[in-house]
């Protein structure tokens, strides 16, 4: 019994001899694996000398480990190299139309109905009125997928403009005239249809107007019921 503290004390220091030799191995093992990675591998290794994390898990790796592995931020993989034409934009066939004070960058890779209907909602065009593109050398094109690529002018109708004299109708005396702009069949139409009217005629002859296409720019018509 005399002997047991000595024995305690034996025990204790033998295990401080083992633990401290133990963690001299890891380290020499740990320096053996990092440099046997090194040399098989030309990128950059992890560090095994790190100490582990807070769990004690061997496996852990940090954002920066894996950066310093790899080049590239895990969550930066769309721009990773090596990507090609993957990682450029492509903007395909653009032209540059131009409408007063405002410029836009149109793709005309499409349809022709689809190049008209990207011009309309680039420059907010609501109406029905016709327009068409003029390049630089005063060349009007065609809307397609193989017109030439550069820089043009977008010119909008501006109508079919005449005057409409309207009448007093128990007297039949005209009363006044008013400004009326047509930009297609369509208004002109409504225009009939709203009024109660099958037709306009001249005001000086006896001519009725069926047709947007048989007005004449500023002429003065009258409404025939």
């Amino acid at each position: 019994m005399k002997n047991a503290p000595q024995h305690a004390m034996a025990n204790k220091e033998n295990f401080q001899t083992v633990h401290i030799m133990g963690k001299k191995t890891h380290l020499i093992v740990n320096k053996l694996l990092t440099e046997i990675l090194r040399r098989a591998s030309p990128r950059p290794t992890l560090n095994l000398e790190r100490r582990l994390d807070h769990d004690g898990h061997p496996l852990a790796i940090t954002a920066a480990d894996a950066v310093a592995a790899g080049g590239v931020p895990p969550w930066n993989w769309r721009e990773a190299p090596g990507n090609g034409a993957e990682s450029q934009s492509y903007g395909g066939r653009v032209i540059s139309v131009k409408y007063g004070d405002y410029t836009r960058r149109i793709g005309v890779d499409g349809t022709a109905d689809a190049i008209k209907e990207a011009i309309k909602s680039a420059f907010r065009l609501r109406s029905k009125r016709a327009f068409w593109l003029e390049d630089e050398d005063q060349i009007i094109r065609s809307l397609d997928r193989d017109m030439p690529l550069g820089n043009y002018t977008l010119h909008l109708d501006e109508g079919l403009a005449i005057k409409v004299c309207l009448y007093d109708e128990p007297d039949h005396m005209p009363v006044h005239t008013e400004e009326k702009i047509f930009y297609t069949e369509d208004d002109y139409r409504d225009f009939l249809s709203r009024r109660g009217w099958t037709c306009l005629r001249e005001f000086d002859g006896y001519r009725n107007i069926d047709s947007m296409d048989d007005l004449r720019h500023d002429a003065i018509y009258r409404g025939v019921s």
